[in-house]
């Protein structure tokens, strides 16, 4: 939101006038929203899995069962860098590429998961199921940040 103040006093002889104009400008997509909840989320995922699974050893065993899927800490914490991305990119409509980005990188991921076989989903710590997880959160983050964007601006002018 940003917030434009002017004032102007004008004086001729023994009249005087004193204006003052301020106009506030809010930028809002419903994108936005839609992808700082998915990043919140997909963070607070990750946040469950990396405390259910631990970091004191190795962070893709134990697979533990959280929010429907199969995942190690490792997955859970690659979700809440994702998640926090997804939430960054919430903050401001320019930023609305960074949400592109992070869904694009959802969707490969998830696509990689879901075909990967099984020496390479135990390396990671994970099933086939939550590649699709990542995958339909991806299009849901693309979809989010190419959503457009609703202006609302506002004008008062007070003379005296």
């Amino acid at each position: 939101m940003s917030v434009v103040e002017h004032h102007d006093v004008v004086e001729s002889g023994d009249a005087r006038s004193d204006t003052r104009v301020a106009t506030s400008r809010l930028v809002v997509s419903p994108g936005q929203v839609i992808a700082g909840v998915l990043g919140l989320v997909v963070a607070v995922i990750g946040i469950m899995a990396v405390s259910r699974g631990g970091i004191d050893g190795s962070m893709n065993v134990p697979m533990v069962r959280t929010a429907g899927v199969d995942q190690s800490a490792m997955l859970g914490a690659v979700e809440l860098g994702v998640g926090l991305l997804l939430i960054l990119g919430a903050l401001s409509y320019a930023a609305r590429s960074l949400i592109v980005a992070v869904g694009v990188v959802m969707v490969l991921g998830g696509v990689f998961v879901g075909a990967a076989g099984t020496i390479i989903l135990r390396d990671l710590g994970t099933v086939h199921g939550t590649g699709w997880v990542i995958m339909v959160g991806g299009i849901i983050a693309i979809v989010a940040g190419s959503l457009g964007r609703m202006v609302r601006t506002r004008r008062s002018v007070k003379t005296t």
